[in-house]
């Protein structure tokens, strides 16, 4: 990801609608499957944790987690928010040892991994038996933009595909559904107009200021969707979410 791109992340996690809507889906998860208690998950670590605001937000609830990421200037920004726990390292050879985590995330990180495999091998390995992994990744290859390249993404996934990519390294799915459903239509037909009119130039990543009605309206409607998303499984979304139990 372009450097720049971690201070415009930074800037507007705390606001903008694709960020706290995504947490909002992640914690009502979480807390469906009631992983936010120290009894339950007591080491915790965030793959590609960017600028901290998942880290955060199990700091303010859970324990202390630990934060990795490849971009010291991602980390920089996890210090600001007082988050110490931090190691800048590759996720595809991991320096921690077998079955050391109860719970690892993996959010929008295996897209941007070339041997994507063999980064899901090595968080099976860091994973205790029986230990947890919650992953997000971008649906439907057919919406790559420049979006995407900006962000440095090597695909985007089938829901047939990544599935049987969880299986085949180790996991077995508990919860498995696409999400931000409810603003799939709008994004496909704004990447078809982006096709049409694509700028030239580096890419950019498309987080387009809302006027603040707005936002506020789209951090509700996926609120109602974290919790729909507890119960049943939703058929569309231009994102996959997977919650996963190492075997």
């Amino acid at each position: 990801m372009y450097e720049a791109e971690y201070e415009k992340m930074y800037s507007l996690e705390d606001t903008y609608w694709w960020f706290q809507g995504r947490k909002s889906i992640i914690f009502s998860l979480l807390r469906k499957y009631s992983l936010l208690t120290k009894e339950s998950t007591k080491r915790i670590i965030d793959l590609g944790c960017g600028t901290g605001l998942i880290l955060a937000e199990l700091n303010n609830i859970i324990s202390v987690p630990i934060g990795i990421d490849f971009s010291m200037t991602a980390l920089s920004f996890c210090k600001r928010r007082g988050l110490r726990d931090l190691a800048c390292a590759d996720v595809n050879n991991l320096p921690f040892e077998n079955d050391s985590f109860d719970l690892v995330f993996a959010l929008d990180l295996l897209e941007h991994i070339e041997d994507d495999e063999h980064l899901l091998r090595e968080v099976w390995r860091i994973c205790r038996r029986g230990g947890m992994l919650i992953a997000t990744v971008p649906a439907h290859q057919y919406l790559w933009s420049e979006h995407d390249e900006a962000l440095h993404h090597y695909r985007r996934y089938s829901a047939k595909g990544f599935y049987n990519l969880i299986v085949q390294c180790g996991f077995e799915p508990l919860k498995y559904s696409f999400c931000i459903s409810f603003m799939f239509l709008p994004i496909v037909l704004f990447r078809k107009i982006q096709k049409i009119f694509k700028s030239s130039g580096s890419p950019k990543t498309h987080l387009i200021i809302l006027p603040g009605w707005i936002n506020s309206f789209l951090i509700q409607l996926l609120k109602l969707e974290a919790l729909l998303i507890r119960y049943i499984n939703l058929p569309f979304g231009v994102s996959l979410l997977c919650l996963a139990r190492k075997k």
